[in-house]
């Protein structure tokens, strides 16, 4: 059985960062939405609410997610780079809406975390699991 690379370990960290950050972001929304919308703007409060329960239902998956690479899962694997690939795509999109830095900067960050999961010794490090 492999051992796990520093690569994988590298992403799991950022991954969990992520997963925490959602969580944390949905529950501030949540304690702060009323004061964000006047009382009388429902459909605006609903739509806080929801994109508050969404963050809060994603940092959970995604803890979830960079717990299973850091055991090895190949599922969490293939999440984390299709959702990176996602990324690569929106950064093009970037692109296009002449927001270039932000843009390359998206797209070299995505390829860097793909690159990372598929080195030699986490190809290894999944195998073996």
């Amino acid at each position: 059985m492999a051992q796990r690379p520093g690569s994988v370990t590298f992403v799991a960290v950022l991954t969990y960062i992520n997963g925490i950050l959602n969580i944390i972001g949905g529950v501030i929304i949540l304690l702060t939405r009323n004061s964000m919308v006047s009382g009388r703007d429902s459909a605006a409060l609903t739509g806080i609410t929801t994109a508050a329960i969404i963050s809060l239902i994603l940092g959970v998956v995604i803890v979830i997610v960079a717990r299973g690479l850091l055991r090895g899962s190949t599922g969490s694997r293939a999440i984390v780079t299709v959702v990176m690939i996602i990324d690569i795509l929106n950064g093009v999109l970037l692109l296009f809406a002449s927001q270039v830095v932000n843009g390359v900067i998206q797209i070299l960050w995505a390829l860097l975390i793909v690159l990372l999961l598929y080195t030699r010794r986490a190809n290894d490090f999944f195998a073996g699991r």
